[in-house]
């Protein structure tokens, strides 16, 4: 049994993606709203979503996701506010897709989907060597080398 977690540095990725999209927003609201009051309270209640997002939400959301890699299944536990607890026997996986982005083992955006009888499971934010170990152990059937 082998667990895994997401990667940090996608979390700090993540941050810095919702900050300059909150920038972004403001300079916008700025710019195109001639209403002082309103773009007062848009940027006040903008800044206060990204604030709750970037500083409460993604940690608790990165510390409560994690993967559990069996002799013979993937198990997913993840859920900040709900618990949700999603396993994949690896001879039910139909087809698997596999999600990378540019400088992906720099970011830690690398993302699996098996697809599966009637569902889908999705290993968000993964280290690329771990993707590749979980990509291997659902090729082999579980059976390590």
């Amino acid at each position: 049994m082998k667990h895994y977690r997401p990667n940090k540095r996608s979390l700090i990725v993540l941050r810095i993606a919702v900050l300059l999209l909150t920038a972004a927003i403001i300079a916008l609201d700025i710019i195109l709203i001639p209403i002082k009051l309103a773009v007062n309270i848009s940027v006040i209640t903008v800044s206060a979503v990204a604030f709750i997002l970037v500083f409460i939400y993604l940690p608790l959301f990165f510390s409560s996701v994690k993967y559990t890699a069996t002799e013979t299944e993937i198990v997913k536990t993840s859920g900040v506010f709900i618990k949700f607890h999603q396993s994949v026997r690896y001879s039910s996986v139909q087809y698997t897709t596999v999600i990378t982005t540019p400088l992906s083992q720099y970011t830690g955006l690398n993302f699996i989907v098996f697809f599966v009888y009637g569902g889908q499971l999705d290993l968000l934010f993964l280290d690329q060597h771990d993707a590749l170990e979980i990509l291997s152990l659902v090729q082999t059937g579980g059976v390590r080398h």
